[in-house]
């Protein structure tokens, strides 16, 4: 059931959407499940809905609780970074506080986004995973690391075709530690499944191929789908996220990204094998 939480931090309040799995009653251990935090796109100017519900009703119906991160956007004079970054480790501190009530696994936390939202994540597997980097942009204890990284059509390096406008990127982030994500990888980053179309006219091909590069670089677990066309934003590319009236957000082949990533999850041990 979808319940709205807010959180604070730094005296700024951010909401997150949260789909916790209700308890087994028929059970008599407790049983964990993974959780996905959700970073949704919309060129930080909007969260965008095709990559919010739908996607976390895919997480439930695989037994992964999901929680949708409204962070911070373009909006009143300010950046998005390091605020993003900030509210995300907030959301994931907060999980330790909940998790009991909530049965999560906490050695299970998943952080998913796509496009615009795949930066934010790459950010934090980056900077918040090293200890050096993650004590400059937050300053409180990280109660709670995540296990694995799912990105779809990320921006990674905000210099590799999107937005394409220097005043833009500097409005994004004043500090260039956010704009290059695979420069700040290291060997403490977590694996990572990436997934996007070769055809993408938004954010091009070469953001993805940044991110596995370095990450082959360091030696680090990683899966890699291109697939030979489609738009962006593609989102689930089935009816469930397609537009009223129209087929621009349909693609069988690209489709099959939900069972690849799941199979990957079976792989790296976040889900039972069967």
């Amino acid at each position: 059931m979808l319940d709205r939480k807010t959180l604070t931090f730094d005296g700024t309040d951010f909401q997150l959407d949260t789909y916790f799995l209700d308890k087994i009653g028929d059970f008599d251990k407790v049983v964990n499940h993974p959780l996905a935090i959700i970073i949704p796109g919309g060129g930080f100017n909007f969260h965008s809905d095709r990559e919010a519900q739908p996607i976390a009703m895919k997480f439930a119906s695989e037994g992964i609780h999901a929680i949708v991160l409204h962070y911070q956007l373009l909006k009143d004079g300010k950046s998005v970074y390091p605020a993003a970054v900030q509210q995300l480790a907030t959301t994931m501190n907060w999980l330790k506080e909940v998790q009991a009530e909530h049965q999560i696994d906490l050695d299970k936390i998943l952080l998913v986004g796509f496009s615009a939202g795949g930066q934010i994540v790459t950010n934090y597997n980056s900077l918040m995973t090293n200890p050096d980097t993650a004590k400059e942009v937050f300053k409180d204890k990280l109660n709670v690391t995540p296990r694995a990284v799912i990105v779809g059509y990320p921006v990674i390096d905000l210099e590799a075709g999107w937005p394409g406008d220097d005043e833009k990127i500097k409005q994004i982030s004043p500090n260039k530690l956010f704009w290059h994500s695979q420069d700040t990888v290291t060997k403490n980053s977590k694996p990572a499944f990436i997934w996007q179309t070769i055809t993408d006219q938004t954010v091009p091909v070469r953001n993805s191929l940044l991110y596995a590069s370095k990450l082959e670089e360091m030696n680090l677990p990683f899966e890699l789908h291109l697939f030979s066309s489609g738009r962006h934003g593609l989102s689930l590319a089935t009816y469930q996220t397609q537009e009223p009236g129209g087929d621009k957000y349909l693609n069988d082949q690209v489709s099959k990204w939900w069972s690849l990533c799941m199979n990957w999850l079976k792989e790296i041990k976040v889900l039972p094998i069967n």
